[in-house]
C-alpha cells in the first residue's frame, strides 16, 4: 500500500467552495485562551499591556471530514515552512518577489533551527523555520514522542537597526515532517527598536519601511535566543504552565541580506483620521481610526479610544472590525495597551485574498457578558489598491 502523503502529493484545494464560519463571541474568547501561548505581546513598561489573537482558521474541524479537504490540509503542512504562502492562503511562489530564500541552518546544543524563507513586510518580518533535535535530545528534554520543540525568542537585527522585546506570533503546522521536524511560520513585530547600539529599546512605534533605503542591500540577523517545549506529563508536578513547559536558552543566529525595495514600492498607506463619537452601555467617548496600510501580506490598522465618561477595563471593549467587499471578516491579531480611559490598538488582518474594498464598523462588547453590538450607522467603506 503505498504511504498516504505520497497519495496526497499535489492535492489541492479552492477554499472559496466552503462556507465561512461565523464565530461567536463566546467562542472567540474560549479561542483567544487556546492561542495565548501562540501570540506574544511586545514587553513595554509604561502602562498595562493587553494583547487580543483572533485566529478564523480556513480549515475547520468539521470541514476536516471532506477528504479533498484533509488532503490539501496535509499537502499543506508538509510545505508550511519551505512555502510562507500556504498559510496565508495565497498562490504557491505568489510571493517570490519580496521574499528571500536562505536555506541556513544554526546548531546548538544538538537543536538545529533551520531558516527556510525569509520575508520583510511593513512592521513586521516572517521567517520560515523547520526545527530538529535527534533522539538522544528529546529523551533528554523529555519530550513526548510528538511533542514539538517551538521556537522562543528572537532579535532582529537589519543594518544597524536591532529589534527584539516586540510583539510576535507563531503559526505551527498540524502535522510533523517525516524525519519528526516541525515547520513554523514566525511573525515579528519591527516596531521596538535600538537604533544606537546600546543595547536597550530607543524607539517605539517604530515603522521599518520609512527608515530604510529603497534599493539597497541590508545585512539581516534572525537570532534566537531560546526555544520552548512542553514536558512529558509523567515530569510534571502540577497543570500549571511554567511547570509544564520548558526553555532551552542558546544562540541560533542566521545571516543573509533583504532588499525592501519591492515591498516598499507595494505598501500603500491610506490617512483616514477618522473621529466616531461612542455613547453606549454607560461608555462615553470617542473612537479615533489614524490609517490604514495595506501591503501583498497583510493590512493593518491603528486607533485609539479615549473614553470621557465609563471605564474600558472589566471586559468592556470598543473597536473596529473589517469587512472586505465581499462582507467577508478578515482574519486579525491585536495588540495595544490601555489605561481605565485610554486604549491604544494596532491590527493586522491577512491579506489572503484579492481586497478591493474595506468596510470598518465600530462595536461596542461585554466579553464577561458575552454581549457585543455593531455600530452599522458609524461604519464606512475604503477602495483600496491591492496590487
Amino acid at each position: 500500500m503505498k504511504n498516504l502523503y505520497d497519495l496526497l502529493n499535489g492535492s489541492s484545494v479552492d477554499f472559496d467552495k466552503y462556507e465561512e464560519i461565523e464565530l461567536t463571541a463566546s467562542e472567540k474568547k474560549r479561542m483567544k485562551k487556546r492561542l495565548k501561548r501562540d501570540i506574544k505581546p511586545a514587553r513595554k513598561k509604561a502602562r498595562p499591556l493587553i494583547a487580543a489573537a483572533v485566529l478564523l482558521l480556513a480549515v475547520t474541524p468539521a470541514m476536516m471530514q471532506n477528504e479533498t479537504v484533509w488532503a490539501s490540509a496535509v499537502r499543506i503542512s508538509q510545505q508550511i515552512g519551505q512555502q510562507i504562502e500556504l498559510l496565508m492562503n495565497k498562490p504557491e511562489g505568489s510571493l517570490n518577489s519580496y521574499k528571500k530564500t536562505v536555506n541556513e541552518t544554526a546548531t546548538d546544543q544538538g537543536i538545529q533551527v533551520k531558516v527556510n524563507e525569509l520575508m520583510l513586510d511593513d512592521g513586521q518580518v516572517l521567517l520560515g523555520l523547520t526545527i530538529s533535535a535527534d533522539e538522544f535530545r528529546r529523551t533528554a528534554l523529555g519530550l513526548n514522542r510528538d511533542a514539538s520543540i517551538r521556537p522562543g525568542e528572537l532579535r532582529v537585527k537589519i543594518g544597524n537597526m536591532l529589534f527584539f522585546n516586540s510583539a510576535s506570533s507563531i503559526r505551527e503546522e498540524p502535522i510533523k515532517n517525516k524525519d519528526g521536524s516541525w515547520n513554523y511560520l514566525y511573525a515579528l513585530k519591527l516596531t521596538q527598536a535600538d537604533t544606537n547600539g546600546d543595547g536597550k529599546i530607543d524607539v517605539e512605534g517604530y515603522n521599518v519601511l520609512d527608515h530604510i533605503e529603497p534599493n539597497k542591500n541590508y545585512q539581516i540577523s534572525a537570532q534566537f535566543t531560546s526555544l520552548e517545549f512542553e514536558k512529558n506529563p509523567a515530569q510534571t508536578k502540577s497543570g500549571d504552565h511554567r511547570d509544564s513547559h520548558g526553555e532551552i536558552k542558546g544562540n541560533w543566529t542566521v545571516y543573509t541580506s533583504i532588499n525592501g525595495s519591492k515591498i516598499i514600492a507595494d505598501t500603500k498607506v491610506y490617512p483616514l483620521n477618522k473621529e466616531i463619537p461612542i455613547n453606549e452601555k454607560g461608555i462615553e467617548g470617542v473612537l479615533s481610526i489614524k490609517e490604514i496600510r495595506v501591503s501583498p501580506v497583510s493590512i493593518k490598522m491603528n486607533y485609539t479610544f479615549t473614553a470621557s465618561k465609563g471605564s474600558i477595563r472589566g471586559g468592556t471593549d470598543v473597536g473596529v472590525k473589517i469587512k472586505d467587499q465581499n462582507g467577508r471578516n478578515l482574519s486579525e491579531s491585536a495588540s495595544g495597551e490601555a489605561t481605565d480611559t485610554v486604549m491604544e490598538m494596532d491590527e493586522e488582518y491577512r491579506n489572503d485574498k484579492d481586497v478591493t474594498m474595506l468596510r470598518f464598523i465600530p462595536y461596542v462588547s461585554d466579553n464577561e457578558k458575552d454581549w457585543a453590538k455593531d455600530l452599522t450607522s458609524d461604519a464606512f467603506n475604503l477602495k483600496v489598491n491591492n496590487k
